[in-house]
């Protein structure tokens, strides 16, 4: 293996994309779990206001 020492050549069965596509995955995860904690602690606090 010459190209691509420390990474398998393929996640998932898939291969690896760019850096900055896995920025934005990884960016998009911790989005959606923040958004699904802020939407869990704002339905306890007022149903009504659905964004």
């Amino acid at each position: 293996m010459t190209n691509g020492g420390n990474y398998s050549p393929r996640i998932a069965g898939r291969p690896i994309p760019r850096r900055g596509q896995v920025k934005i995955a990884i960016l998009m995860g911790i989005a959606h779990s923040f958004a699904s904690i802020f939407s869990a602690s704002s339905r306890r606090q007022s149903a009504s206001h659905l964004s």
